[in-house]
């Protein structure tokens, strides 16, 4: 059996023994751990098998792992490769095709793709966002104001391939290891491009904040968002976070040291429950990055959307609406409610913004998606609120 035979018969026991509840990665490194006679390129090789598997969706379900596998690759791969000359050369010949002529040619409905096309908001382009499932997604680093220089001159004095797309933002190859090169948080934040431009709306001219504004991120998980606002706000700022989990706020207490922002109040909310946060004032800026589908994120794990259950979408919309009601009271008069998700679907994003106009009578400054099918990156979704 050649190696490339050995690597589709170790890429379908992945995918054959893999459950819905388990990230694709982690199944791995325990398939892995295992057996130890995979050296790096075999592993490699065979997570890439895997993970194109997963970006067919539904599409072909009634063929054979091994079929979709090889097709999968067909798709997910622009140049001649080895492991397709290999299994299936016929499909290595047409390796350069243009996307929509190899669907054409394997003959698959692109809505098998992504199945949930009826779902999604009127902003994304249906077609780019699940012709974008086919290909990784980018790594994007930002770098921390003021250290714009270092990091540029710690790249390229160890020679590493990256292209810049703003004076803070970065791509670098996946699987870089941020922390042989930077102090993560400190010099740099690994965060998304398109998480990035969440804030996009105080860039305005029009915009004007006061010093110090106090500022709730009441989902606020690991504190990307905070610490992205912190930057932007010049320090200019008195942070509050709450999570309703308590190790995760441990997590951002570190995260945080090392950002060096040292003066913020942190505390436990289930925003769930409506007396849950009765304790508190008002707010200048709420930061509501609203647990979500994480649809805008699949094409990095695509798993995701081949186990995904559709009835999962309205549970979660009628969670992001009770978190955003409790939070909103709490906003102060002419101050700004950021309601974000990193979701595609409509009932996750307009539909829960529509219900909180109606129901607080808010006024709507912008509402736009982040499409990250333009640029490799996740697409967001971002609405700006105020009474």
């Amino acid at each position: 059996m050649s190696h490339h035979h050995s690597h589709l018969t170790s890429a379908v026991k992945v995918i054959q023994t893999h459950k819905k509840d388990e990230p694709l990665v982690h199944h791995l490194k325990r398939f892995f751990a295992g057996d130890k006679k995979y050296g790096s390129k075999d592993r490699k090789q065979i997570t890439s098998l895997c993970y194109n598997f997963y970006r067919l969706g539904k599409a072909l379900k009634n063929n054979s792992v091994e079929d979709r596998i090889a097709i999968a690759t067909f798709l997910c791969n622009n140049e001649s490769n080895s492991f397709l000359q290999k299994i299936n050369p016929i499909l290595n010949e047409k390796i350069t095709l243009n996307k929509e002529a190899k669907i054409n040619y394997v003959n698959i409905d692109i809505e098998n793709i992504f199945p949930l096309q009826n779902e999604i908001g009127e902003g994304v382009d249906k077609e780019k966002f699940t012709f974008s499932f086919l290909e990784q997604p980018l790594f994007f680093l930002r770098i921390r104001p003021g250290k714009e220089l270092m990091v540029l001159e710690k790249l390229t004095n160890n020679k590493i391939d990256f292209h810049q797309i703003s004076t803070s933002c970065i791509v670098l190859k996946q699987g870089f290891k941020t922390e042989l090169l930077f102090e993560p948080n400190k010099e740099i934040v690994v965060q998304d491009r398109n998480s990035q431009l969440v804030f996009n709306y105080l860039q305005k001219p029009a915009v004007s904040l006061k010093k110090n504004v106090e500022v709730w991120d009441c989902c606020a998980a690991s504190g990307g968002k905070s610490i992205l606002l912190y930057d932007i706000l010049h320090g200019q700022v008195k942070l509050n976070v709450s999570d309703i989990r308590p190790n995760i706020l441990n997590n951002l207490r570190i995260r945080f040291k090392d950002a060096g922002i040292k003066k913020y109040d942190s505390f436990t909310a289930n925003l769930l429950e409506e007396q849950a946060t009765s304790h508190l004032n008002k707010y200048d800026l709420i930061i509501c990055d609203a647990p979500c589908t994480g649809s805008g994120t699949w094409s990095r794990t695509p798993e995701q959307s081949h186990f995904f259950d559709a009835a999962k979408i309205d549970e979660y919309a009628a969670m992001q609406m009770k978190i955003a009601g409790n939070a909103i009271k709490y906003l102060k008069k002419d101050g700004l409610f950021f309601y974000i998700t990193c979701s595609v679907f409509k009932k996750e994003n307009e539909a829960v913004v529509d219900a909180l106009k109606q129901k607080f009578h808010l006024q709507l400054l912008q509402m736009e998606y982040l499409k990250g099918y333009e640029m490799q990156a996740d697409t967001m979704f971002v609405a700006v609120l105020s009474f």
